[in-house]
This record gives structure tokens, sequence and C-alpha cells, in this order.
């Protein structure tokens, strides 16, 4: 006699299959190399005054020959050190055309007169549909 155990899949297994096949599909559809990195640039990086956080802003060129959504992730820099990392998503961008962004990382309370440096830390670019 056969325990029902053997023929049912293990959550972990199937957990673990579903993770693997996500991971395959965005790196199939998505680029994040460094060419499309060139796409995007920071334009300001500012404290708000009002809520004591970064305020990224900045713009993305499209340089495929399709139209394409944009995931870019940015990281806020003080005094050398990592302080809030965030996201702004950029949708249906035309080969050519330029969009601009805005992201407001939710971090720490950046003190008044603190330097920040934001770099771009991530591009990923899937084509629209």
């Amino acid at each position: 006699m056969r325990s029902s155990r053997a023929s049912r899949p293990s959550v972990v297994g199937v957990t673990l299959g579903l993770a693997a096949m996500s991971v395959g599909l965005l790196v199939g559809c998505s680029s994040g190399g460094s060419g499309v990195a060139n796409d995007v640039r920071v334009t300001t990086c500012t404290r708000d005054p009002d809520n004591h956080r970064a305020v990224v802003q900045g713009t993305v060129r499209n340089s495929s020959s399709k139209r394409s959504n944009y995931v870019i992730q940015i990281d806020v820099r003080a005094n050398d050190s990592k302080i809030e990392s965030g996201l702004a998503s950029v949708p249906r961008v035309a080969p050519g055309e330029i969009k601009t962004f805005t992201s407001r990382p939710v971090g720490v309370d950046v003190p008044s007169g603190t330097v920040l440096r934001c770099t771009v830390a991530h591009v990923g670019r899937i084509a629209a549909e």
C-alpha cells in the first residue's frame, strides 16, 4: 500500500519551483545591464522640508526600439552612508521618448543641511504591450 504522502508534491518543492519559474520569466523579459542604466538620469536629489525625507527626480530616455516600462531603484546617501532606497516606475515610454519620474524613498529623517547624493542602483526595462 502506498502512502498518500508520497503521491503529493511537497509545499516546499512547489514553492521553490514557482520561485525558479518566476525568476526565469523575469530574466527572459527584462534588461538590467549597463546599457539600460544609461537610459536613466537623476536630475535632483533634495530634502523635502515638510517631511524631512529625500525627494529624487530624474528622467528616462528609452534607447530601445520598443515601447518599454521601466522600474528604477535609487539609493540615497548622506556622508558616504546609504540611508535609504526608493523605487520609481515609468510606464509606456516610446522609443526615443523622454519621461520624468519622482521617487520619495521612505526611510530616516534627513537633518536640515545634510548633503544628499542619489545614484541609480538598478534599472529594469520590460517591453510594454
